[in-house]
């Protein structure tokens, strides 16, 4: 502004030869313009609107005028009014600062932007478009915030203060799609966001504490312990992968503590001399434990993994927490994504358990396929109430009653199916007495008995719906919406949970016919000889069949010690491109801007053979 108020005071000595009267007018109205009396000097600056000396400046100051009253209208209107009449004026960038100013100071976020970007090219200036939008942008909420970025896509300024309110979210509420689109358009390093500064610590080996309930009184022979088989197999995968990162000169150290699954002896955990100088914590596996070491991990900044949970709860608001497995959103982002990609079919069902883990993945799952363009024509509850007849209206069927020579002609169409039987003595006596009720009666080959002919044919047209959603954990559930889907004989796929080839009423080869998808995040191969070869040391040295936490806790201290090795004790800052990193017996690891794993197998029996049908979604981004 005061380079304006400089360039009309060498403007004014300048001239010469012009009206004494608009000169004495044009200094009257900026007279009361400087004493605040906004009124008058706005119907003066309008006088002089016309004036071919002071035109330009006259319907600039009568805006500014028009806007001190309140009149925001006018002001815009007269600004946006002189960009048109004088768009080569040499105070033109006066004009886009006061359209974006008060834009921003109206709310009208549109007009701020549009000019606000205008004049920050006008004056060759980057930072003064920043100035703006941090100024006036930054306290928005992030629903109003995502609408501005789709309104102005290229703005990367806006899509940075969206990435940040959105990783200020509370973790289990986090809109990760969204976080990963903006990055991956923008190359924004997540780091940056985080609510932490995370230094590069390098060492030559990394102490890992493991903060597990083992319930005994010595770790010496970890072969002679019976109870608290659970732990005990994860703590004995710890300590292979442990001699296996050795092997390939990754030392780590394994520090055990006993949480008791108690809240006191978890904090008196804490108070160990030498437990604040810990790397990386795995566990605890108990709420109240784990609230203890949260807080812990949270204050002294030391990264910890829970090796078994799927509870995005487990990360909270804790940006040193993390899960080795796939939080339940995750599975049900990734199980869409799948469905997405190959059906064709756009009609879906989704049906759910009522409890927050699986009405949660169906919700997330319904949203994205919905957001795809697919239609969920039936979202519905199940329990043992509506159970049997949810699933029979899958299967339900009526009799369409055929004469002889349609009978005949559709029999000999493929996927039709024509049957006959004697009429009953019943159906006889109605037509006698029932005059519409008619059926197309026919005689059996012999002539000797009235016949009729008819298809059962779905209430549900075959093919009507391309695929159904089953969130149960139900093995009644699972077996009898399989059945109800083979019944069918259609295209319709399934998809359900990996804890599916646990059930016992479930027969692997209805799986195979049918193709049903799962999400399987601690899939292994059986027949690979990483698996067989794990398996045979955990037999030889351990005397014992291995089980799945004997794999759970592997991979935990594998994973971990070949991530600081090769980004340092704060691993996380060489995970946040996405990168995927191979797993040892399980499928591998990807956490980009997540705290939980991103890599969720989804699987399909294919002769007899279980196989993931997914992997060209998380592999093509491989390490």
């Amino acid at each position: 502004m005061n380079k304006l108020f400089l360039s009309i005071v060498v403007l004014l000595c300048s001239f010469a030869g012009f009206s004494q009267s608009e000169q004495a007018e044009f200094l009257e109205a900026k007279r009361l313009f400087s004493e605040g009396k906004y009124s008058s000097s706005k119907a003066s600056f309008a006088a002089l609107s016309q004036s071919e000396t002071f035109g330009n400046y006259a319907q600039f100051y009568f805006a500014i005028s028009a806007y001190k009253q309140g009149d925001e209208k006018a002001a815009t209107d007269a600004w946006k009014q002189l960009l048109v009449q004088a768009p080569n004026w040499d105070q033109k960038k006066e004009v886009l600062y006061w359209l974006a100013f008060s834009g921003y100071e109206s709310g009208d976020y549109a007009q701020g932007l549009t000019y606000g970007k205008q004049y920050a090219d006008a004056i060759n200036n980057k930072e003064a478009e920043s100035l703006f939008i941090k100024a006036y942008l930054s306290e928005l909420p992030a629903i109003d915030l995502n609408l501005l970025v789709d309104s102005y896509p290229e703005n990367k300024l806006l899509a940075s203060l969206l990435l940040e309110k959105l990783n200020a979210v509370p973790y289990q509420e986090r809109n990760f799609l969204r976080i990963n689109q903006l990055v991956e358009k923008w190359q924004f390093d997540i780091a940056n966001f985080e609510s932490v500064d995370l230094p590069v610590i390098r060492k030559d080996v990394y102490n890992i504490a493991v903060v597990l309930p083992f319930l005994f009184e010595s770790l010496d022979n970890t072969g002679l312990i019976s109870q608290n088989r659970l732990v005990m197999d994860m703590y004995q995968g710890m300590l292979l992968a442990a001699e296996d990162l050795a092997a390939i000169d990754r030392p780590v150290n394994i520090y055990p503590y006993d949480t008791k699954r108690k809240k006191g002896a978890t904090e008196a955990i804490t108070r160990q001399s030498g437990f604040k100088d810990q790397d990386l914590i795995i566990g605890p596996l108990y709420p109240e434990p784990r609230e203890v070491i949260s807080a812990f991990s949270k204050e002294n900044a030391i990264n910890t993994i829970n090796p078994i949970s799927s509870n995005a709860d487990v990360v909270d608001e804790n940006p040193y927490s993390f899960l080795l497995k796939p939080s339940y959103n995750t599975m049900a982002i990734k199980a869409a994504e799948l469905a997405i990609a190959e059906n064709v079919n756009p009609y879906a069902m989704i049906f759910y358990e009522e409890n927050e883990r699986d009405s949660s993945y169906a919700a997330v799952y319904k949203q994205l396929i919905e957001a795809a363009g697919m239609e969920v024509v039936l979202y519905q509850s199940i329990n043992k109430g509506n159970a049997k007849a949810l699933l029979d209206t899958l299967a339900a069927t009526y009799y369409s009653y055929l004469t002889k020579e349609e009978a005949d002609s559709i029999s000999i169409l493929p996927g039709r199916f024509v049957r006959s039987r004697r009429i009953r003595s019943d159906e006889l006596r109605r037509m006698a007495r029932d005059t519409s009720f008619v059926l197309p009666v026919s005689m059996d080959e012999k002539e000797e008995f009235k016949i009729v002919y008819y298809e059962e044919p779905f209430y549900m047209a075959p093919d009507s719906v391309g695929h159904i959603l089953a969130a149960t954990r139900s093995n009644l559930y699972a077996s009898n919406m399989i059945s109800a889907i083979e019944s069918r004989r259609d295209s319709t796929r399934l998809y359900g949970y990996g804890d599916w080839l646990d059930f016992t009423m479930l027969s692997f080869a209805q799986l195979d016919r049918l193709g049903v998808g799962l999400t399987n995040p601690e899939y292994m191969d059986f027949g690979g000889s990483d698996y067989q070869n794990l398996k045979e040391r955990i037999i030889t040295k351990y005397k014992t069949n291995p089980s799945i936490n004997h794999y759970r806790g592997y991979e935990a201290v594998w994973f971990a010690g070949r991530m600081m090795h090769r980004h340092g004790k704060y691993f996380q800052r060489g995970l946040r491109d996405g990168s995927f990193v191979d797993g040892k017996v399980f499928e591998g690891y990807s956490y980009g801007v997540a705290n939980d794993n991103q890599v969720v197998p989804v699987v399909r029996f294919k002769n007899s053979k279980l196989e993931v049908v997914n992997r060209d979604l998380y592999e093509d981004r491989k390490e």
